[in-house]
């Protein structure tokens, strides 16, 4: 099959695949204990294994194209009794349902916001906490990701999670034009990139994904074609590239993008 056969083929609209199950399959909202009855049921399997993500809102600025789940602010006081909450709610989910505590847990993905928003110590806490409550499998299979934002992100961030066995790095990138960075208040230089992609290859993370979108306002085909080649340069495991999602009766910052 040819590349364009193979564009053809996948290039159809569905939904993100960042929500699973997809947003069309909800349809009422669970009660807790319906709730707490499936995650019962999911984990009673005789080989049932955990992936766990934690959501860390916070960031210091908006990104315009963003759509995510996010609390701009620059009080990095907030990580801390945030980390706190979310260990509570750990609880809660272990003392509803004993079995989660003895399944092995072979993923851990932090997202967000910025997960690096938080210290290395607030994010060595948060990781310590949960795996004092859960059980990590410790036969190589365990895999734990981070998304980054490389303008806040430092080898002090990445070491702390390396040492806890993280080795997967996503690193919000986006596009390195400087005026479609501009537009969308995502400015970072690739000089900037590629020294956390060299820390965290020192370290030993073994995959350094590449977030990308386009559709975004500045962008041409010049424009993107430059994009690639930067991104080449820095020769990425894995690339993740989306659309941009316009909803602007939903994130407001949007509205100062057209159509056109």
């Amino acid at each position: 099959m040819t590349t364009s056969e193979l564009f053809a083929k996948y290039d159809v609209p569905v939904p993100r695949y960042t929500s699973y199950p997809t947003v069309p399959e909800w349809h009422d909202a669970p009660t807790t204990d319906q709730w707490i009855a499936s995650l019962d049921a999911a984990l009673d399997h005789q080989d049932a294994t955990v992936a766990i993500y934690i959501h860390l809102p916070f960031c210091e600025s908006l990104c315009t194209f963003c759509g995510c789940n996010t609390v701009i602010t620059r009080d990095h006081g907030r990580a801390a009794p945030y980390v706190e909450r979310v260990l509570a709610e750990l609880d809660a989910y272990v003392s509803r349902v004993p079995s989660l505590a003895r399944r092995l847990v072979t993923q851990t993905h932090l997202g967000g916001g910025t997960p690096t928003f938080a210290s290395p110590d607030e994010l060595a806490r948060l990781i310590d906490g949960v795996f004092r409550r859960l059980n990590r499998d410790e036969s190589g299979a365990f895999q734990g990701s981070v998304e980054a934002d490389p303008r806040v992100t430092s080898t002090d961030h990445l070491s702390a999670l390396r040492t806890r066995g993280f080795s997967r790095l996503s690193l919000g990138i986006q596009d390195f034009n400087p005026e479609t960075q501009r537009l969308v208040n995502r400015v970072q230089s690739a000089d900037l990139v590629a020294r956390q992609v060299d820390a965290a290859r020192t370290l030993g993370y073994d995959s350094v994904n590449f977030d990308l979108i386009y559709g975004l306002p500045g962008q041409t085909p010049e424009s993107m074609r430059a994009t690639a080649d930067e991104v080449l340069a820095r020769d990425p495991d894995r690339l993740a590239v989306y659309s941009f999602a316009r909803v602007p009766w939903i994130k407001p910052q949007q509205r100062r993008f057209t159509d056109e």
